[in-house]
């Protein structure tokens, strides 16, 4: 499409989860003139990236709340889950909350893994 031109790019999904039956819709604004294909790979991208980090860290470890703020705390929070989230995955964790109980009581174990 021509510059600053919008397009509306509407999604319907239906299907069965857990036995029942749902209808999930979501709209698009865009000015970029993609094709189904293309269109649906660039929102899969974004929503792996929301939902594999950023619902994580929002939601599991509660980044928008940290225990402590102001000055460095928030960006050190920060790098700090990052880090828990990046163990948790290669040690093959099934949720970081089972990643931090198991290491709770491991902690010489994550120093070594700093050094």
């Amino acid at each position: 499409t021509k510059a600053g031109i919008t397009r509306l790019i509407w999604v319907k999904r239906q299907g069965i989860r857990s036995g029942n039956p749902f209808t999930h819709e979501q709209y698009y604004l865009s000015n970029w003139n993609l094709d189904a294909i293309a269109f649906l790979q660039l929102t899969r991208d974004h929503w792996q990236i929301e939902n594999g980090l950023h619902w994580v860290k929002d939601v599991t470890l509660k980044e928008d709340y940290p225990p402590r703020q102001g000055g460095f705390a928030p960006i050190s929070w920060a790098v700090f889950n990052s880090f828990l989230i990046t163990l948790a995955r290669r040690l093959g964790a099934r949720t970081i909350p089972d990643c931090i109980r198991d290491l709770a009581n491991q902690i010489h174990q994550v120093f070594r893994w700093l050094t």
